[in-house]
């Protein structure tokens, strides 16, 4: 009876498992080897013991036709074996998002075999599984591999292959323990020529496909099944009427338009199918640019790199990656207008970062300039994107060459002529027209608050003006293009550009754009620190002291003054919390003085008033003293944060990080600022009502007054703490709101009503 129950087990196991197609995939094939002291060296014995995590990519195993399904084994080939057992030998593997191995080791894997004493041989030495390990099919796999001996003889040879990313990192040592340690001592280009034993599952196929390419002038295009769990057969319907039971088929159009593709593939367990709508671009009669100069090739396209999208104005154009080689997309062509801004955003995402460019044959000489016909362009990026404006000077009427260059980032920086290591090269077509409209107006300016009046302008109009006419608001106007305005008196102005081209002009109102605000001005200080190299992130990205709360990018904007903008009253005697939050790579020094004497230079000894070394995000409560300030007027507030060991004094430039400015005033208790503190507007600006609400006094009356003094509305005996203000019938502008209080004291207020 156990007999016949053994025999039944087994014919369930293989009538189970006969349905599995086991296919061999083989990752690397390089006749390289280590040396018998050198690494990686999975069976190596040179150290006591040797750790190993080696990463294959999920665009390594699609290459070799692999899917989603189950590993059962995995195998290394030995080149010549050292023969010595092996304690403890181990494999795990883990689905992992990683694209690169680093020196701290990756846990979280499945152990798939061992532990156990292992001797290798020559040739391809096979592990199999005590379970089998599912691949999703879209994440890359990391395989770990472990021993500890007590004794080191010498390392297994092993065949092994290059690859274009960091792949294997090992820790090897004469310890024991070294199966638990999270750090590596080395990461390699080079891995072990590894095989896996792959099931395909028993499923229907999952259909994809791609094309040679979206957009053809010529009307040739070739598919691509891209189906998973292995199709056995194939229906195209390209959607001109033409068909194909081909794998991967080419087909002509014949005729102008965009064409839908529809694709069903089957195997034994079923059929799937994807349609592809308006997929296909054809345009056999389009105008195509002169030919270039020259035309890059890729010198390796196996690895993923490369193009996949170029969206430009009315271009959005899919492409395959970098296994296409240099693509002539010319047939691919948009119309944009000089003097015009577009934006451009390229993708390359897999598999991962690159170095890329594009540029326009502007002048339609066959030659891209590196440094005047670039219009965009990024290193180690994901995606590239810009603003792309078109010049005035450029041929009109003309198709002009659209060169895209996209490459890994180890690679040098592209240049239009160069040939890509593991990217590619697109081209596409650019036609330039002149608009016949009036400019766009559009401006802005470095401030919209002033404590000192000065304001620099600059026009943003398109549709290249030849002609300027500002008007400042304060009775004073300009013809530059970016002028320079001094104003001398508090108020609000509004500010008015008219621009001009050969079309005529348009005109651009902003109102209550500027605000001067002189009494809030600074002692200048006898110094502004300069950012002399920055890179890494260095710098300050927010500053916090009781109501300053600001924000700003790093370093690589060099010193700022937001002292006028940015300003909060203290009281004497109190304690607040200064934060200060400063780049996430590094930890840096940082410093900052209070000008207590407003004499406009920071004294390290009496007016430094926070020194954080070697940290991230400094935070320190700051006492204010009571005696040697000086009150009631606002006094620069300094802060510099660098690298670690630099030099920082309240005047030192910065090597590599920035000083910011801000802007205190102390208020001893029970002074006339202490009662406006006590009052608060909102909103403001503000439509058809206000809110005034008071911390402490009732409110007796309130009076709004215009700018020049006129009383346009008031409420007397309110005798409350919160009430509202109805404004809708007031114009627009700036007012003074004169807010008294039971007791007598009486503080103004500014409402700016729109």
């Amino acid at each position: 009876m156990k007999t016949l129950f053994r025999n039944l087990t087994f014919f369930i196991l293989l009538f189970s498992f006969s349905g599995l197609s086991q296919t061999t995939i083989t990752i690397g094939s390089s006749s390289s080897t280590n040396t018998n002291t050198g690494y990686p060296a999975p069976y190596g014995n040179w150290y006591f013991g040797a750790k190993h995590q080696m990463l294959i990519l999920a665009s390594e195993l699609g290459a070799q036709g692999m899917t989603a399904g189950e590993i059962s084994s995995l195998a290394f080939n030995v080149a010549t074996n050292e023969g010595i057992p092996l304690t403890d030998f181990t494999i795990k593997i883990k689905n992992t998002p990683s694209l690169t191995v680093t020196p701290t080791f990756e846990t979280g894997l499945t152990t798939i075999y061992g532990p156990q004493t292992y001797t290798e041989s020559s040739g391809w030495n096979i592990h199999n599984f005590s379970s089998p390990f599912y691949w999703d099919g879209t994440s890359n796999l990391l395989i770990e591999t472990c021993f500890n001996n007590s004794t080191f003889t010498g390392n297994a040879v092993m065949f092994m292959s290059s690859t274009s990313f960091e792949s294997t990192s090992v820790l090897f040592q004469d310890a024991s323990g070294v199966c638990s340690s999270a750090t590596a001592f080395e990461s390699f280009f080079d891995r072990p020529n590894i095989q896996l034993q792959w099931e395909t599952p028993n499923a229907p196929p999952l259909c994809d496909f791609s094309a040679s390419s979206t957009n053809t002038c010529s009307g040739d295009i070739q598919f691509f099944d891209q189906s998973t769990n292995s199709p056995t057969t194939w229906s195209w319907d390209f959607g001109d009427g033409g068909t194909s039971t081909l794998e991967n088929p080419t087909h002509t159009y014949l005729a102008n338009g965009t064409y839908t593709v529809s694709l069903t593939t089957t195997n034994a367990f079923g059929s799937d199918s994807e349609t592809k709508a308006n997929y296909i671009i054809v345009n056999v009669s389009g105008a195509t640019p002169i030919a270039a100069t020259c035309t890059p090739n890729t010198t390796d396209g196996s690895l993923g790199f490369g193009i996949t999208n170029v969206t430009f104005n009315t271009l959005n154009i899919n492409s395959g990656s970098s296994i296409e080689g240099y693509t002539d997309l010319t047939c691919s062509q948009t119309t944009v207008f000089a003097g015009q801004s577009y934006d451009i955003s390229i993708e390359h995402a897999s598999p991962t970062t690159h170095n890329c460019a594009a540029w326009i044959d502007y002048n339609n000489d066959g030659v891209f300039n590196p440094t005047s016909e670039l219009i965009v362009s990024s290193s180690s990026s994901l995606g590239t994107s810009g603003v792309v404006t078109i010049p005035s000077n450029a041929t009109l009427n003309t198709p002009l060459r659209l060169r895209v260059i996209a490459d890994y980032d180890l690679n040098a920086d592209p240049n239009p002529c160069d040939d890509p290591g593991y990217g590619q090269a697109e081209d596409y077509t650019i036609i330039i027209e002149q608009d016949v409209s009036p400019p766009a107006v559009d401006f802005t300016s470095n401030v919209v608050l002033t404590c000192d009046g000065v304001v620099n302008f600059s026009d943003l109009s398109t549709n290249i003006p030849f002609a300027w006419a500002w008007d400042f608001g304060d009775g004073n106007t300009s013809v530059q293009q970016n002028p320079t305005h001094t104003y001398t008196t508090d108020g609000i102005y509004n500010v008015e550009l008219i621009a001009t081209n050969s079309f005529g002009n348009s005109f651009l109102t902003k109102s209550a754009y500027i605000e001067v605000i002189t009494a809030n001005e600074l002692t200048t200080a006898v110094c502004n620190p300069q950012t002399l190299a920055y890179c890494c992130e260095y710098g300050i990205y927010s500053v916090q002291l009781n109501t300053i709360n600001n924000s700003s990018v790093n370093a690589i904007e060099g010193y700022q003054d937001f002292s006028c903008q940015n300003q909060t009253d203290l009281t004497p005697g109190n304690s607040y919390l200064l934060s200060v939050r400063t780049g996430p790579d590094n930890p840096q020094d940082t410093k900052a003085w209070i000008d207590y004497n407003n004499d406009g230079m920071f004294d390290n000894s009496t007016e430094l008033v926070m020194e954080a070394l070697s940290t991230y995000d400094p935070q320190l409560n700051i006492t204010i003293p009571t005696l040697g300030i000086a009150n009631n007027v606002w006094l620069r507030m300094r802060i510099s944060s660098d690298e670690v060991g630099s030099t920082i004094t309240g005047c030192s430039n910065c090597n590599r990080g920035q000083a910011e400015d801000y802007a205190v005033r102390f208020i001893p208790t029970g002074s006339e600022e202490h009662i406006s503190d006590a009052f608060k507007i909102h909103p403001n600006p503000a439509n058809e009502k206000f809110y005034i609400e008071s911390s402490n006094q009732p409110i007796k009356n309130i009076s709004i007054y215009s700018l020049i003094g006129e009383k346009v509305s008031m409420q007397s005996n309110i005798n409350r703490k919160h009430l509202a203000m109805d404004i809708a019938e007031l114009p627009n502008g700036a007012y003074l709101v004169l807010i008294q209080t039971e007791s007598g004291s009486q503080i103004t207020k500014k409402i700016i009503i729109h």
